[in-house]
């Protein structure tokens, strides 16, 4: 690239952060003057609440379970629409027509879905599970299908060489290459389904969330800071497990 257009590029990119910048009223000045009202929020949160442990710890196990089963399904029904959406496993029209499906699905936040789920089967952590396996099949049968396109085909036509059937093909020149790539996926995305069914509670989608809303509500602070506590430790726990697993992948 000539340097005439890089400074153009780099033009270009400054211009719209500082048109977004301007267009989103930010304000280093509004920020200095609303420090104060932080440090107040955070001193009402002081000390905890540690009479709420029980209950948030419970909200937490109900999290954890919505992301374990919400993951594992999403990562299921992801693998067929994954071959779906690869352009060396599928038709010409059959790609176009899931990547166009997988795009419109993933465009629809995990809140939104909750809602929707809530409104269509009713409040409690079930809706939550259908929004988090909802979102998590097409998220990952995107990822998936990219992996798929950047196979190397060399192990596959080893394997047909010797006269292998589809099944042997599969077994020996497909899975090994593909397996650890998915498992890191599907790890991944259980990391961020924890975040994302930590907040699932406040439309009614069971979860933590659903206590952190509820005192927050009542005005109490410390209650909200002993849940906010377990979410921040269950996360951080889950992230460092999760980043074991996949460094041994790799």
């Amino acid at each position: 690239m000539s340097p005439g257009r890089r400074w153009a590029g780099a033009l270009a990119i400054a211009a719209a952060f500082i048109w977004s910048a301007w267009s989103t009223e930010v304000s280093l000045g509004r920020l200095v003057e609303g420090v104060p009202f932080m440090v107040d929020f955070l001193g009402r949160m002081l000390p905890p609440d540690l009479r709420v442990l029980g209950q948030a710890l419970r909200g937490a196990l109900q999290t954890l379970q919505i992301a374990i089963v919400g993951t594992g399904v999403g990562a299921v029904l992801a693998l067929p629409v994954a071959f779906a959406a690869a352009r060396n496993t599928s038709p010409r029209w059959t790609f176009y027509w899931t990547r166009s499906a997988l795009n419109a699905f993933r465009a629809v936040d995990t809140l939104v879905y909750a809602l929707f789920f809530v409104a269509a089967v009713g409040l409690g952590p079930f809706p939550g599970v259908l929004a988090v396996v909802v979102y998590t099949a097409t998220v990952l049968a995107k990822l998936y299908s990219e992996a798929i396109e950047a196979m190397d085909p060399g192990p596959v036509e080893a394997v047909e060489a010797v006269g292998a059937t589809r099944f042997q093909v599969l077994r020996w020149g497909v899975v090994p290459q593909l397996l650890p790539q998915f498992l890191s996926f599907t790890l991944y995305r259980f990391e961020t389904n924890i975040r994302a069914a930590a907040v699932l509670g406040f439309v009614g989608a069971g979860g933590i969330g659903f206590y952190i809303q509820t005192h927050l509500r009542l005005l109490n602070y410390p209650a909200a800071s002993t849940v906010l506590l377990v979410l921040v430790a269950m996360v951080m726990l889950v992230d460092f497990g999760s980043s074991r697993l996949r460094a041994r992948l790799v």
